[in-house]
């Protein structure tokens, strides 16, 4: 029989073989069929089909004399694939695949917008960047109370490089002071952010009220009034930091946890949603126990110069936000298909 094709028709899909004679009976078979009345439940006509080669409907055939609508393929017929020309899926990725890849530097293109990469590109090597780089305690506050707002995780990215980075350089309190509103309101506008009013009135209130509460940028006065417990810092931060709610608190504390021990091991929903999709634990238990069982292997580089717990904490770290960032670009099935190969 001839190389099989995946035929729709009618929003059907059937199997069906080349209208060949390879299949079809001999004629005097056929003729000896009709002689004694043998026609395996078909009438008359559809014998006829048989014998024509043609399986179309009979409102199908194209009017005697109409030569242009003559056509021996049946009108529902769309189109024809063979499958020899399907490509290959990726076979499926292992837990231990996909966190190997994540933490690698090959992942990073697919976990972040890809405007990040040109502005890296365009500008300089040691830019800084949500993605890819260590970040102080008030940094990462200050990126929660930007990517609180209601704008893409794209534009929140652009945000951040752009009020961290020359010529804004808003990475303390002091510089956001000293900068002052309408500085900060320009940073904002050279982002073309939304809501960049608004935006920057929270900016302003977070460094007066780290500077009022004298938090200075690692905060650490905070966690010694809050007595290093998760809860009563949440609630603190809450009450002090105008535009900060749940939302904002989980991303500070997924970014911040590897230099808050206190605060470890933390996942928040929407990124057990991310690694669900990704095929890795959700439970933050079950995280830690795949990195232990991978750590010889994983080299990733992240925390060096910090003791080991601390280090497998922002590996920890890494892979939530490579996965998280992987979800929101979109490029969740990249990840795997490179993972697989591995």
């Amino acid at each position: 029989m001839s190389a099989s094709y995946v035929l729709h028709c009618n929003n059907h899909i059937f199997w069906h073989a080349n209208l060949t004679r390879t299949y079809m009976p001999p004629k005097d078979t056929r003729a000896a069929a009709r002689r004694h009345g043998v026609r395996n439940g078909m009438d008359e006509r559809e014998v006829k089909k048989v014998d024509s080669g043609y399986l179309g409907k009979d409102e199908d055939k194209s009017p005697a004399g109409d030569e242009s609508k003559k056509s021996t393929t049946p009108k529902g017929i769309i189109k024809a694939i063979k499958l020899e020309t399907l490509p290959n899926q990726h076979q499926k990725a292992t837990p231990e695949q996909i966190l190997e890849y994540l933490l690698s530097d090959a992942a990073l293109q697919y976990c972040r917008p890809d405007d990040e990469a040109r502005d890296i590109e365009s500008h300089r090597a040691d830019m800084i960047t949500y993605s890819s780089q260590l970040l102080s305690p008030f940094e990462e506050l200050l990126c929660a109370v930007v990517l609180s707002r209601p704008i893409s995780h794209r534009l929140g990215l652009r945000t951040i490089r752009t009020i961290l980075n020359k010529p804004y350089s808003l990475r303390d309190p002091l510089a956001i002071k000293t900068a002052g509103p309408k500085k900060v309101l320009k940073a904002l506008e050279a982002a073309c952010t939304q809501h960049k009013d608004k935006t920057a009135d929270e900016i302003s209130l977070l460094a007066e009220a780290v500077s009022n509460n004298d938090w200075h940028n690692d905060l650490s006065k905070l966690r010694a009034q809050s007595k290093n417990g998760v809860e009563s810092e949440r609630e603190v931060l809450r009450r002090s930091v105008k535009g900060l709610g749940k939302t904002g608190l989980d991303i500070f504390y997924r970014r911040v946890q590897w230099q808050w021990d206190e605060a470890f091991p933390f996942v928040d929903a929407r990124t057990q949603a991310a690694l669900g999709r990704m095929g890795l634990p959700k439970r933050a238990e079950e995280i830690e126990k795949l990195i232990e069982s991978r750590w010889t292997d994983l080299n990733s580089g992240e925390g060096d110069g910090h003791d080991l717990e601390t280090r497998k904490r922002r590996v920890f770290v890494v892979l939530l936000e490579r996965a998280i960032g992987a979800d929101l670009e979109k490029k969740i099935d990249q990840v795997l298909n490179e993972a697989s190969k591995l």
